[in-house]
């Protein structure tokens, strides 16, 4: 069975790449001295290679001399197994419901709101509309894992005229609600693709 990183996702900043040893630092769990490159996490663990590679990379630990213990009579590589399950921290989470939320009179007057999104980390295919509950609740039992999802959010216009009105020139004189909102999804879309196909055409959406 292929060893596993307690999370399915981690940012550059929590992992320091490109290590090497040789030798008395780290051994593999069936007490193995290792020699080579390895990374590490800051959640504690520490992997063979210089940057995880999956079905490939092995699980180190801190290296004990284990002929100068063999007396204790200790099996370390189920007694390691054992603590480094204890030691996972799962952090609970669920996915957001999609959320369909609706102007207030104030955006009305103001001419636009302001819509969240949640696009997955590690598939950009997957985007769900939330509102600034699931913003508060992130990463609590009860709210989405930030460490799977990266929110943002966009200005969306709910009034005014449905197109641009232009003046003489060919000039914006006041901004349409379908115009504004092609606009703000074509700039979007190229950090969030998925976006497009959410939004689906429907520019007029709340208006």
């Amino acid at each position: 069975m292929a060893d596993k990183r307690q999370r399915a996702y981690y940012t550059s900043a929590q992992i320091t790449k490109g290590l090497l040893t040789d030798g008395g630092q780290w051994m593999f769990v069936d007490g193995t001295e290792y020699k080579g490159q390895y990374h590490t996490y800051t959640t504690g663990e520490v992997f063979t290679e210089s940057s995880f590679v999956n079905g490939v990379s092995k699980t180190l630990i801190p290296y004990i001399d284990l002929e100068s213990v063999s007396n204790l009579g200790v099996d370390f590589a189920k007694n390691f197994e054992y603590d480094n399950i204890k030691q996972i921290d799962i952090t609970e989470s669920s996915t957001p419901n999609p959320k369909s939320v609706q102007p207030t009179d104030k955006d009305r007057i103001n001419g636009y709101m302001v819509r969240l999104f949640a696009q997955k980390v590690n598939d950009e295919d997957v985007l769900i509309e939330i509102n600034q509950d699931d913003i508060k609740k992130a990463d609590s039992p009860e709210g989405l894992d930030t460490n799977l999802y990266k929110t943002f959010s966009l200005r969306w216009k709910v009034s005014g005229p449905m197109n641009d009105v232009l003046d003489s020139q060919g000039n914006i004189k006041e901004s349409g609600i379908i115009d504004t909102n092609i606009r703000t999804i074509a700039l979007k879309s190229e950090t969030y693709p998925a976006l497009k196909d959410y939004i689906a055409n429907n520019y007029t959406e709340f208006s």
